[in-house]
């Protein structure tokens, strides 16, 4: 029993059923208009964010549709009795620029002040563990402390629970044989042998814990030059991954984002576009030299994404990046996907503001109980 949302204009379904606490006719009890959320990002810095970022696009969005918003540090966060943590407030006036938005986090006028977490509204965790001061996935303080303000009524998004589960390209595995590439994750470079042998074709090797394209190799079909080496290179970082190469992926590969398991929409045009890697390097990251280009989700890749829906739901993975080439998912980003300011680059859509106005609506639905419920409850669609 649950609401089907649209991702966009609001109630796409109906109530399967009443539940305790509505009326016994089965008419929604009328819920009012939430009031100006407090929103908080969890980053890595707040000075080092960007224009380009898809936080300072949902975070400018936000602003203008009338909430407060403010930033903290993964650094500055503390707790004692409480969580804690020494908050930036950007300057007035400057969201409707994101690079100006962004500028006012440094400038004279931005407010920092120590403030009690709980009192926010919503939580954003949009703070990259794999980057930054040493912060790793296995020992995320976001994660720990996030749980903490779950536990306090706060609705902390992506879950803490589901970014711990999720939180390394394992996570994938868990999901359907058919619908991603033939996986090895190990230690062992004579494991990494026989599956390539087994595989009998070209693979990609890459660290367990890895992001943004970093130690990425290609080995072809029977490729045993350098082959000890690349193993040794990739195995520094602990855990490897050893995945069938999609000869797709050659042309390029597809992001999309999804808000609560289904890809975002706003304006006519899904959140997606295709990264086309540059010259010989099989990376189809921005960062690495990709290109970009216009596309659309064909009916192979949404049925994908309704696959994977119920999982991502169940772990409360509101916002989650795809990275989609042949069929087949390589990765689930789960943590500060991006790709807002490509898209609205190449649409000219606003698909940061339709995310902030499908967040508002959760809120608002989960205000309408007396005691918190779990976010995730709230993404079912």
């Amino acid at each position: 029993m649950w609401v089907r949302w649209d991702g966009i204009g609001g109630c796409a379904g109906a109530w399967a059923g009443p539940i305790s606490g509505w009326p016994a006719s089965g008419r929604p009890l009328a819920v009012s208009t939430p009031s100006r959320m407090r929103v908080l990002f969890v980053v890595n810095h707040p000075r080092s964010l960007r224009a380009t970022y898809t936080t300072a696009h949902l975070a400018a969005a936000a602003v203008r549709r009338g909430h407060e918003v403010a930033f903290v540090s993964v650094d500055e966060l503390a707790h004692e009795r409480e969580v804690t943590g020494r908050i930036v407030r950007p300057a007035a006036g400057a969201e409707h620029d994101t690079a100006a938005f962004v500028d006012s986090l440094r400038a004279p006028a931005a407010r920092v002040e120590e403030a009690r977490l709980a009192e926010f509204d919503v939580i954003l965790l949009r703070n990259n563990p794999h980057v930054g001061d040493g912060h790793s996935i296995r020992v995320n303080p976001a994660i720990e402390l996030g749980r903490r303000l779950k536990e306090a009524g706060v609705m902390v998004l992506n879950d803490p629970d589901g970014l711990r589960r999720a939180g390394s390209k394992m996570y994938l595995a868990g999901f359907p044989a058919a619908i991603r590439p033939r996986t090895l994750i190990t230690c062992s470079p004579s494991r990494v042998r026989a599956f390539l042998r087994e595989l009998d074709g070209a693979a990609v090797l890459k660290p367990l814990y890895g992001y943004g394209g970093q130690n990425v190799f290609f080995v072809g079909r029977g490729q045993t030059a350098n082959l000890a080496q690349i193993i040794s290179t990739v195995r520094a970082s602990g855990y490897l991954i050893v995945q069938e190469y999609v000869a797709a992926a050659a042309r390029g590969d597809k992001r999309v984002l999804l808000i609560a398991g289904a890809p975002l929409e706003a304006g006519g045009h899904v959140a997606v576009y295709r990264r086309v890697h540059a010259g010989d390097d099989l990376r189809n990251n921005m960062h690495a030299g990709a290109s970009r280009r216009r596309c659309r989700l064909n009916q192979i890749e949404r049925e994908l994404c309704e696959t994977i829906r119920p999982r991502l739901v169940a772990d409360g993975l509101y916002l989650v990046g795809l990275d989609i080439a042949g069929g087949k998912i390589l990765e689930i980003n789960v943590f500060a996907p991006g790709g807002m300011h490509n898209m609205f680059e190449l649409y000219g859509v606003d698909f940061a503001g339709a995310a902030i106005a499908d967040l508002e609506r959760r809120f608002k639905l989960r205000g309408a109980y007396r005691e918190p419920v779990a976010p995730h409850l709230f993404l079912r669609g």
